[in-house]
């Protein structure tokens, strides 16, 4: 499972950066279900994940995460 935990969304180019918290980090894919998303949007760039495991990313402009 994926959440929002903070949001700000720019409605003019529809991106959300987003703090998102992951039960683990294999649920962290392109194509995953994020619980708080707004409809339409995308993750943009600087928005950050952490999981359970203490595991952290941050979203790189490509769309791809870098994991530290």
């Amino acid at each position: 499972m994926v959440k929002v935990t903070e949001i700000s969304a720019n409605p003019i180019n529809r991106e959300a950066k987003v703090s998102l918290f992951a039960d683990k980090k294999s649920d962290v894919t392109d194509d995953m279900e994020i619980e708080g998303m707004l409809d339409g949007y995308t993750i943009g760039m600087g928005s950050t994940v952490m999981t359970a495991d203490a595991d952290f990313a941050f979203r790189k402009s490509d769309g791809t995460w870098n994991w530290i």
